[in-house]
């Protein structure tokens, strides 16, 4: 079957086949799914391609495997991510995202995950640190959302809460920055109980999923454009930027 008579089959431009043919565009599971079914793959195949798909679309690794080499070379992988996107949406439940961090509030945070004994928290917190130079990169976009709790929450104690609250209202003066606060008692107009980092990239965007016990990578075209769903269903309904200026000023103010 040619490359023309496949597309025909399935319904999709030649040059979509042509693409995944050679590696430049990454199939979601259902493409996989169709593809196989048009070559009239057998059973165990259509199960075994499901597998591979899967496979590839998600990454899976305990956080020991991602911090073998020490915290900070986890922090290489997300930087290369983030100066590769266009776009970086974050939503943050329980705690302050890493690109908004202060030094002290990330020492504390990369204490209190880790899970593998790591001895470089210092050279962790410099690699987090540096990666908020992206941020001052105007042809890039940040859409931050953060609940009232990541606001609050402290790893060891409040005294280092002022000044974190300060770095945000200094960041949100950025206008290549949006930055998002959905309040106590806000519909949250979807029931997502993990934060996640979505990077719109041009070639194959992924989003980042971090669990108590390993990070998940996921580029499935499908599950990525679900994650920008909610995203913005979250973003919706929560403050507007300068409500939540305001609400981290009041909140410094009495912290």
């Amino acid at each position: 079957m040619s490359g023309q008579e496949l597309a025909n089959a399935l319904g999709w431009s030649q040059s979509k086949v042509s693409k995944i043919e050679n590696g430049r565009t990454r199939p979601s599971g259902d493409d996989v799914q169709t593809w196989l079914e048009a070559c009239r793959a057998s059973t165990e195949a259509l199960h075994h391609g499901s597998e591979l798909a899967e496979g590839a679309l998600v990454e899976s690794r305990h956080w020991r495997v991602v911090h073998a080499d020490g915290l900070s070379s986890g922090q290489g992988g997300v930087k290369a991510l983030e100066g590769r996107s266009d776009t970086v949406r974050s939503f943050q439940p329980s705690l302050i995202p890493g690109l908004l961090q202060t030094a002290e509030y990330a020492r504390q945070v990369l204490t209190a995950v880790n899970v593998s004994g790591q001895s470089d928290i210092p050279e962790a917190v410099s690699a987090r640190i540096s990666r908020q130079d992206v941020l001052y990169d105007s042809d890039r976009r940040f859409e931050f959302t953060l609940t009232d709790a990541a606001l609050r929450w402290h790893p060891h104690g409040r005294d280092i809460l002022p000044a974190q609250l300060d770095r945000l209202l200094s960041i949100a003066t950025l206008t290549n920055v949006s930055l998002r606060v959905l309040p106590l008692g806000a519909s949250f107009g979807h029931l997502q109980s993990n934060g996640f980092l979505l990077f719109e990239t041009q070639d194959d965007p992924t989003v980042i999923v971090e669990t108590f016990t390993r990070e998940l990578r996921i580029t499935d075209p499908q599950e990525v454009a679900q994650y920008h769903d909610i995203h913005t269903r979250l973003t919706d309904h929560a403050l507007s930027e300068d409500d939540s200026r305001s609400y981290i000023r009041d909140l410094a103010t009495s912290t």
